[in-house]
């Protein structure tokens, strides 16, 4: 993978190498040439195509390494439609003092009022289905039920109905595989853990570390505070003023990038219930 990352610095260099035609050869052939969309547009083919499990792992680094060009903005030439200003696949691990939650969710913001959201892998497997909810400022949301796993790396298709565009808005999208990993944990209720996560990816943002707490009887999951700082991520929360008594603390690190337009994040997140001044 070091000499393919290489080549994207010189683009014809290698192209002698490739002499079978298998959409696996076409996607690292445009990669290395420069030509990352229509790399990213055979890795689309490639997974159509059932890989096994070899190759998928190689359309995982692929895709990876695509990424590093410019944090995934050249991956897809498809632009948003004037209806939709902003778009975020979100994919999330929450981890209480009991379990780990896997969630997936669609939101945005629109002009239009939007009427359904379909979100299937490849190639019938339906993720999210229904019709998000809206806000007074155009922002659309909705999530998936009941996940058991992580939304695993592969094929989705997107497809968002809108209010007066019988035709909708249709792209493909490629998640990574999901991180394995925690990298956040607890140590106790007033401090937790980070783990660093190999080199920074200079191209994307740096990861950000959201804090939240939350009221333990207010349904609407509202928070009484919240801070999200990038750099150099604390491990503890800053002096924050509440007054006496239990809340829910939340501590999410989030890492992003995108696939053209659409802004892709994935979270992990730590929750329990604090104890005030405790904390």
């Amino acid at each position: 993978m070091l000499l393919l990352h290489s080549a994207l610095w010189a683009p014809n260099a290698y192209a002698k190498w490739f002499l079978s035609k298998d959409i696996y050869t076409v996607a690292h052939q445009k990669l290395l040439e420069g030509n990352t969309r229509e790399s990213f547009d055979a890795m689309v083919q490639a997974w159509q195509q059932s890989p096994n499990r070899d190759e998928q792992t190689n359309l995982n680094e692929l895709l990876q390494l695509a990424i590093t060009e410019d944090c995934g903005h050249s991956l897809n030439a498809t632009n948003l439609p004037e209806w939709i200003t902003k778009l975020v696949i979100q994919r999330e691990m929450v981890q209480n003092q009991t379990q780990v939650l896997p969630r997936l969710s669609i939101n945005g913001i629109a002009k239009k009022n939007v009427t359904k959201i379909e979100f299937t892998r490849w190639p019938d497997q339906a993720v999210i289905a229904g019709i998000p909810k809206m806000d007074e400022g155009n922002v659309f949301s909705i999530d998936a039920k009941r996940l058991e796993n992580a939304t695993s790396e592969g094929l989705y298709q997107l497809n968002i109905q809108v209010e007066g565009h019988p035709e909708g808005f249709k792209t493909w999208v490629i998640l990574t595989q999901p991180q394995s990993k925690q990298r956040i944990g607890w140590i106790n209720s007033k401090t937790w853990r980070i783990e660093r996560n190999g080199i920074p990816d200079r191209v994307c943002p740096a990861p950000i570390l959201s804090m939240n707490v939350y009221d333990l009887n207010d349904t609407s999951w509202t928070p009484l505070w919240t801070e999200n700082v990038d750099g150099k991520l604390p491990t503890t929360l800053p002096k924050i003023d509440l007054p006496e008594g239990r809340y829910w603390l939340s501590v999410g690190i989030i890492e992003s990038r995108w696939q053209g337009d659409i802004s892709v994040l994935d979270i992990q997140r730590i929750t329990r219930p604090v104890d005030y001044p405790g904390i």
